[in-house]
């Protein structure tokens, strides 16, 4: 018994020991990371954030409170504006976290939920993650796997938006023109506007319907045109008189 419970003590110890040495802060040189454009592309880095990061490494150095998260094979999962002004600064040792995931779709929800924790995000951005959702739930759907964390509901709760929200997105996504999408995540134009301007596209290219004509009020008119003929009044008379009629 003695023995079981040591062996169960060590291996507890060592599962500890495993997932301390995999997130404690490293440092390592930069040379070591690298981008992946699926981490990259889901936020944009601004070049002025970027600017001014730079300019307060060059003054105090790295913040080490502030570490580089990054996956198993050392690309950057969060920390890319961190990344990039460490080489505008000039700094080549660099404090990392390490982190290990069962694959990229599980590393990309962990970057989603943080930086949906950390930021108040802009209609920009907002758009940009819906995307690359829909590109996430298009390979599961080509790859015969579940899609049930694809709703409208799980992906309102991981973007934080209404579910209403969600299917404007996917609305505006499938209808709105590339010049209209380039506004949008380049921050000229808000997705409420956007969608309003599509619908409104819509109504205006909406095939008209034919004017009904009233058979009664027809046959009327040619009743009238009829004795006005035999009266003796030529087409364009009755015409004029129709019209002012």
């Amino acid at each position: 018994m003695k023995t079981f419970i040591l062996s169960k003590l060590k291996a507890a110890k060592q599962s500890i020991q495993s997932t301390f040495s995999s997130e404690r802060i490293q440092m390592v040189d930069i040379s070591k990371l690298k981008f992946d454009k699926d981490f990259k592309e889901l936020f944009a880095q601004e070049p002025d954030k970027v600017e001014r990061i730079a300019v307060d490494m060059m003054e105090r150095g790295y913040d080490k409170s502030q570490p580089i998260i990054v996956t198993k094979d050392f690309a950057i999962l969060d920390g890319n504006s961190r990344y990039l002004a460490c080489q505008k600064a000039g700094i080549t040792t660099i404090p990392i976290i390490l982190k290990d995931f069962a694959d990229k779709d599980e590393a990309l929800r962990y970057e989603l939920h943080l930086q949906l924790d950390r930021r108040n995000l802009s209609d920009a951005v907002i758009f940009s993650m819906f995307q690359k959702l829909e590109e996430k739930k298009a390979k599961a759907k080509a790859q015969g796997k579940d899609t049930e964390e694809f709703t409208d509901k799980k992906l309102g709760e991981q973007l934080q938006r209404s579910e209403r929200q969600v299917q404007k997105l996917r609305e505006l996504a499938r209808k709105a023109g590339p010049q209209t999408i380039e506004k949008i995540i380049s921050g000229q134009t808000s997705i409420n506007r956007a969608y309003s301007e599509v619908k409104q596209s819509e109504e205006e290219n909406k095939p008209k319907r034919p004017k009904t004509v009233d058979v009664v009020e027809f046959r009327r008119g040619v009743a009238f045109a009829v004795k006005e003929f035999e009266k003796g009044k030529s087409p364009n008379e009755i015409l004029s008189m129709i019209q002012e009629a």
